[in-house]
């Protein structure tokens, strides 16, 4: 507990310092910026900004980089929300919930939703991400292979809430998620598998590609298909950025603070990231939810429950970064290789001779989210604006700047060919009823699975009672179980009681 005042009383005079301030002002719109645009992401965000950190206080350099993976999990939901195109793996979710609310003539609540679950995602982490860093540092040294599969399968169980009206159109289209990360190289023998001679594919098809083009790519092209008057949504006196208000808001309360535990405990071990936290926040949010019918169709307690995760994950993923030097993303990456050109080697020691950093990182978290809070709204309604736009004109813009994130990424055109393809499969099977969003999250969680497993499996030799019976692994596997029965079962009477009501209509 002393740890935690004496961090965030230096943390806040940190932010007392106008460079800093200014850093982070900059840190959080270019954050956004990056975070909104498809693909892009915070790796790429921060990668761009380490070179322009060799020449500043170390202090300023680490707030500021924190600061940028701070608004980049706001910018992420913020095309998924109003557009339906997410900025990222972990804006997923936010493109069915928060597309639907925006479509029903409620952008407004979905652009809230999501600042609101954002912001009290960051707070509610910080303290925990204080309290946890040491003694959590200790606890993922037994974190091996298998503790680490039976987490991905704990995510992978969670799909089961994503499979729609038809749960075998659903484990089908799970089922395809997961085949997407068989494509490469084996993780154990490094042997090639399923590349049907196409060299690009040697090195495995890449996440982003395929998300993009499953769930944005998909709904563009069904989109310019419809005939939509979307003006007949928009309220009559034209104003689509009226704030909800937070006794609206605050009726997501309960899902953004569950939302926030899961997403900094997820976040805190090596190779599990936002994407994961956040739907299996969203599983917990719907089988605890009185109206678990509405989610899928815009629920605000299961848009609050990603959103929170997701944005909680950054804190968390800063806790093997600096505590044990095991950069917990691709971000924490470039800001580990920012810290070490500074001359500092992250890891236990570093907390000890280096305590001023663990300070920098709570300004970051701390000023990036106060940040928000001043200015997030007004940069959601930025976005929300363009629902007044014309669908001929924001579709094929939509569609451009989605291929422009994706080439930007590696200045890949293979990588721009397989959003289109993906786009295509998405566009038929949302015409035929499967469900792209377990798909697009199963290719997410698919080849870490993997990996882990077989990897797992080598490490207990081949013996699977050994792999089985290690108590993390036993334990994480039985939720694991147990919440896979209870949400068929769950999924099983949602399709009997949709079948009903339409027996009933006719």
């Amino acid at each position: 507990m002393e740890m935690m005042l004496t961090s965030l009383v230096e943390g806040a005079a940190v932010l007392a310092r106008p460079e800093v301030i200014a850093l982070l002002v900059v840190g959080v719109l270019w954050g956004s910026f990056c975070g909104a645009m498809p693909g892009v992401g915070s790796g790429v965000g921060i990668g761009v900004m380490v070179p322009l950190t060799y020449g500043l206080d170390p202090v300023a350099a680490v707030a500021f980089l924190v600061s940028i993976s701070v608004a980049n999990a706001f910018g992420n939901g913020l095309p998924a929300a109003v557009l339906g195109i997410p900025g990222g793996a972990a804006g997923v979710i936010t493109a069915i919930e928060g597309y639907a609310l925006t479509k029903k003539g409620q952008g407004s609540l979905a652009v809230g939703t999501n600042w609101f679950a954002c912001i009290v995602g960051q707070f509610v982490s910080i303290p925990f991400f204080l309290i946890l860093v040491v003694p959590l540092s200790g606890v993922i040294y037994v974190f091996l292979s298998p503790e680490l599969t039976a987490l991905y399968a704990l995510g992978l169980a969670a799909l089961v809430s994503l499979t729609g009206r038809n749960i075998f159109k659903g484990i089908a289209a799970a089922a395809f998620g997961l085949c997407i990360g068989l494509v490469g190289s084996d993780p154990v023998t490094a042997v090639t598998r399923f590349a049907f001679e196409v060299p690009e594919l040697r090195r495995g098809l890449e996440t982003i590609p395929a998300v993009l083009g499953l769930v944005a790519v998909a709904e563009i092209l069904r989109s310019m298909r419809q005939v939509y008057d979307w003006s007949s949504v928009l309220p009559p006196n034209g104003k689509v950025v009226a704030f909800p208000g937070f006794r609206t808001l605050s009726k997501s309360l309960r899902p953004v603070l569950t939302g926030s535990l899961i997403g900094t405990l997820m976040g805190a071990i090596p190779g599990m990231s936002g994407a994961a936290a956040s739907i299996m926040s969203y599983n917990q949010a719907k089988l605890s939810s009185k109206t678990p019918e509405q989610f899928g169709h815009g629920s605000t307690e299961g848009l609050a429950a990603n959103e929170s995760a997701q944005n909680a994950a950054q804190a968390g993923e800063m806790i093997p970064t600096l505590g044990l030097g095991i950069p917990g993303s691709d971000s924490m990456v470039l800001v580990m290789g920012a810290l070490m050109l500074q001359g500092f080697v992250p890891g236990p020691m570093m907390m000890q001779a280096a305590p001023e950093l663990l300070y920098a990182t709570v300004a970051g978290l701390l000023g990036g989210a106060l940040l928000l809070l001043l200015f997030g709204w007004q940069i959601g309604k930025v976005v929300l604006m363009f629902t007044k736009v014309d669908r001929s004109v924001i579709l094929p813009c939509a569609f451009a700047i989605t291929i422009i994130g994706v080439y930007a990424t590696r200045n890949s055109l293979f990588d721009v060919s397989l959003t289109l393809i993906f786009g295509f499969i998405g566009y038929f099977m949302l015409r035929y009823g499967f469900p792209v969003v377990a798909t697009a999250v199963a290719a997410v969680l698919g080849a870490g699975f993997e990996m882990n497993l077989r990897q797992g499996i080598l490490l207990m030799d081949s013996d699977p009672v050994k792999f089985l019976s290690r108590p993390w692994t036993a334990a994480i596997l039985t939720v694991a179980l147990l919440l896979l029965i209870y949400g068929t079962i769950g999924t099983i009477r949602e399709m009997r009681s949709n079948r009903q009501a339409r027996q009933e209509r006719s």
